[in-house]
């Protein structure tokens, strides 16, 4: 019995080993490529929205806000005025100054 283990090819440990081995190198591999793809979107994102935060709050976005414009509805700065209005609105001290109006 001996004998024919050793013509069949691989003992079952070796085949585990590297069957284990192969698991490990691919599952690196994908967490490799998920790390980058996550990496870049995040990245896209924050350049994307610090962007248009910061165009709002240095006027470098002129745009005028149309309310009949579906356009100007989505953009991201006028969605950050609107919260920010709204907040300032809702503080106390803000809500006596907005009433005297």
């Amino acid at each position: 019995v001996a004998m024919m283990e050793a013509q069949g090819g691989p003992s079952p440990g070796q085949t585990c080993v590297l069957i284990l081995i192969f698991t490990v190198l691919l599952q690196s591999l994908c967490a490799a490529v998920t790390y980058v793809y996550f990496t870049n979107e995040l990245k896209q994102m924050q350049d994307k929205y610090s962007k248009s935060g910061i165009a709002c709050f240095l006027k470098e976005d002129d745009s005028s806000w149309d309310p009949n414009d579906e356009e100007s509805m989505k953009s991201p700065c006028w969605q950050v005025k609107w919260q920010l209005r709204q907040l300032v609105r809702k503080t106390p001290r803000m809500k006596r100054l907005w009433a005297a109006k």
